[in-house]
Formats: structure tokens, sequence, C-alpha cells
């Protein structure tokens, strides 16, 4: 694993950048709002509506908008839980009942919940086995968990202009993350969702840079060369869909 990757995994750099909502909303656009194509999120969101659940858990959950949308269009029972003090504010304001919580120590029994969902969060886990083994200790017999990854690939033509190929995968990705999933469950099914992210314009494309904790200083923008119009680049995300053995 690079020292890109494993940055992405340091449990310091989770909290500075997930400490207020301001940098995950403007990634936000990139993930869902700026993509033509299959929408990630949405595929997620039928994912878990296949397995009609009654108790349902977010891991780091955000501002719990997607949470919301569990138990607002499945009419689950939906409890949340993030890292950030903020964020699990956020999520309350919402009306999700939500705690802070490390998905590596998570405060709840065996067999809690019939339904676990994981959007873009596993990534930063740094002991990717320990909370995996949580997220299957909650889970009932026969639960499913849902996990939204990114590909190796993704935003691939913007990391070029910044001369470096990607920020890594911090061990989990679309490329790892059905083997590590299959080491906790006892089947595991990848769903892609490919499509392209169309920046409206440079400035969009500089406030995401931004937003970025990894990249830091001015450097990187400085790199960012001109242009006029929109900004296009590959959306490359799988959904994984593992069960637990009965």
């Amino acid at each position: 694993m690079s020292q890109r990757d494993t940055r992405l995994n340091d449990a310091d750099l989770v909290v500075r950048e997930y400490a207020d909502e301001e940098r995950f909303l403007v990634r936000r656009a990139a993930l869902v709002d700026y993509v033509e194509g299959p929408n990630a999120e949405e595929l997620a969101l039928d994912a878990i509506a296949e397995a009609a659940p009654q108790r349902v858990l977010e891991v780091g959950a955000g501002t719990g908008a997607f949470a919301e949308r569990i138990f607002r269009e499945l009419g689950a029972d939906v409890t949340a839980v993030d890292l950030s003090p903020r964020m699990v504010e956020l999520a309350r304001e919402r009306g999700v009942p939500a705690s802070v919580a490390d998905v590596q120590e998570l405060p709840f029994g065996d067999g809690t919940f019939d339904c676990l969902a994981a959007l873009w969060v596993l990534h930063h886990v740094p002991d990717l086995d320990r909370g995996l083994g949580e997220l299957a200790r909650v889970l009932g017999p026969g639960g499913r968990l849902v996990v939204l990854a990114f590909g190796r690939e993704n935003l691939a033509e913007l990391y070029e202009l910044l001369e470096q190929p990607s920020l890594g995968d911090g061990g989990f990705s679309r490329e790892s993350g059905e083997a590590a999933l299959a080491r906790h469950f006892g089947h595991v099914e990848r769903r892609d969702a490919d499509g392209t992210v169309v920046f409206p314009d440079r400035a969009a494309v500089e406030r995401h840079l931004r937003s970025l904790v990894l990249i830091r200083g001015t450097e990187p923008l400085e790199r960012l060369p001109q242009f006029d119009g929109a900004f296009r680049a590959r959306s490359r995300h799988s959904i994984f869909v593992a069960e637990k053995s009965r």
C-alpha cells in the first residue's frame, strides 16, 4: 500500500476532514449532483429496498440525508453513526437517531440489524478487517450489507491534470472490495455504476479540489490549467451487496 493510500485511512485525517459539513457537501456534487449516467446512491437505495428491511444501521452517515431517505421511502427503522459530532448533530436535526461511534467498535449487540449501509466510508477505516468484523457481528443471520465504493479510475482525467494518477483507495475500492468482504460474509455481489462527472466550470473543479484534505497548499491548484466551459471526467463507483450466512 502506498503512502497516499495509507493517509486516506488515517484516523486523525478522517476526523479533520469531516469536522464540519462544508467539505462533505462540496464533494457530494462530484458523487451525485454532477453525475450523468447511473446514480450510485439510487442503486444503493434499491439494493437496500430489495431486502425489505425493518432495522437498518448506516455507518459513516454524514449529514443523515441517506438515512432519512431510508426511513421516508422504505419505512424502516434507521439508526445512524458517524465519527464526527457535527455530522451526528445534523443527522439528529433531520429526525434520524444518531450517535458518535467508530465502525471498528460499534455500540450494538450481536444481530441487532437486518440491513447495514456504508456509503463511501470503508476506505477510511484504519483496520478494515476489524471494521468488517464488527459489521458482520451486528448484522443478523441472512442480513444484508450494502456498500458504496470508489473505483480507482474515478475522476482519472482530473487527477491526470494534477500529474498524479489518483488519491489512492485506502485499502477498499471497487477493485479490492469483493475480496475484503468475502472474508466476513457468505455471499458478495458487485454492481457497477459507471458514468461521467460534468463539472459545470473551472470554479466547480477548484472547489472540489479545495475540499480534499489530501490536497494541501496551492501547488495542485496552480497545475490546474485555465479552461472555459464544462470539464468532464469518468465516474466509477460500485455497489457491493454482501449477505451474512444464515
